[in-house]
């Protein structure tokens, strides 16, 4: 099966806060340590053809923290067509995770638990849209190819719903979540090489 990851270069971070310290949190405290884990569902299609529909496994987790900026991915596997994953880099302050640049087609945020964000270029439209909880995690993703890639002809309308959760309720905020695995990263650049979890 075909390993496909999308990255959103120069994106935003995720910040957590501390369950037992109301008046210090963090979007890394709060969002991260054990992943979120559930179910991917969605569909393909070319040209406004036939849709596909697509269903699997799905996970979002925090990596690659330092003290203002974090790695948000968002990792599928999906039934008859393989991995693709998403990796988007940036900032964060308190609970909020975002960036600003200095293109407006270029952005990704998470504020109040909203999830929003788009990612154009000439060779790709990517749009985001959902929620992030404490313990549960939902986003949609589209996106639509403009030109043609090693995985997707050009064309390609590729959706993909996460439906996501965590039981922290005997989590003591020490957990790291999981180890991490070098894989080919693709981006409206081309290919690149990423951290993602190896959950």
């Amino acid at each position: 099966m075909k390993k496909i990851v999308l990255l959103l270069v120069s994106i935003l971070s995720l910040g957590c806060a501390k369950e037992n310290d109301q008046h210090v949190q963090s979007f890394t405290s709060f969002y991260g340590g054990i992943p979120y884990k559930g179910t991917i569902s969605g569909s393909v299609s070319i040209d406004g053809g036939n849709e596909l529909d697509l269903s699997g496994k799905g996970s979002i987790a925090l990596i690659e923290s330092t003290k203002d900026s974090v790695s948000m991915v968002f990792l599928s596997d999906i039934n008859r067509l393989g991995e693709i994953n998403i990796k988007v880099r940036g900032k964060f302050d308190g609970k909020s995770f975002y960036k600003e640049d200095e293109n407006p087609n270029i952005y990704f945020q998470i504020i109040d638990h909203n999830i929003e964000g788009k990612s154009i270029s000439d060779s790709q439209e990517m749009f985001f849209e959902g929620t992030l909880e404490r313990e549960r995690g939902q986003m949609k993703m589209v996106a639509v190819f403009k030109q043609e890639t090693e995985s997707f002809p050009k064309g390609t309308r590729l959706e993909l719903n996460f439906d996501t959760h965590r039981d922290m309720s005997n989590s003591n905020g020490d957990v790291s979540g999981c180890p991490t695995r070098l894989v080919p990263v693709w981006s409206p650049n081309g290919v690149v090489m990423g951290m993602v979890p190896d959950c």
